[in-house]
């Protein structure tokens, strides 16, 4: 979004929607079409898969884009032990396969983009002594 323009409680709402119809499937394949450079492709896909106008559809694309959007996972619950630090959790999903949930779990605690998180994740040794 540029510097003046403004966002109307109609465009919250659509992105909102926009964001709750997308599966973390749906993002891995924005993602790639991103990749390739194709992102009015990725903009007709969040639009066929969420059913929003083009505008929500363009800014989610780019929120995806620019990692301020990862969405929600809920197959494997990441639950706070008591006396775990985020390290520690981080570093018992990578050890289980779990990248993606990983970095999400650091940018939902931390604010990091998903391109630091998936620096961070990737730079944790499996065990904190070695």
């Amino acid at each position: 979004m540029g510097l003046f323009s403004r966002r109307t409680e109609a465009d919250n709402v659509a992105l909102a929607a926009a964001r709750a119809r997308l599966s973390s499937e749906d993002v891995d394949q924005v993602r790639f079409l991103l990749t390739t450079r194709k992102t009015v492709f990725a903009v007709k896909y969040v639009m066929d898969r969420t059913g929003a106008e083009i505008k929500p559809a363009k800014e989610l694309v780019e929120d995806i884009r620019l990692g301020r959007y990862v969405p929600p996972v809920t197959e494997t619950p990441v639950v706070r032990r008591p006396g775990t630090n985020l390290a520690e959790r981080t570093r018992a999903l990578k050890a289980a396969g779990e990248l993606h949930q990983a970095t999400a779990l650091v940018v939902s605690e931390t604010g990091m983009t998903e391109a630091e998180a998936g620096l961070f994740v990737g730079a944790l040794k499996p065990d904190p002594q070695d």
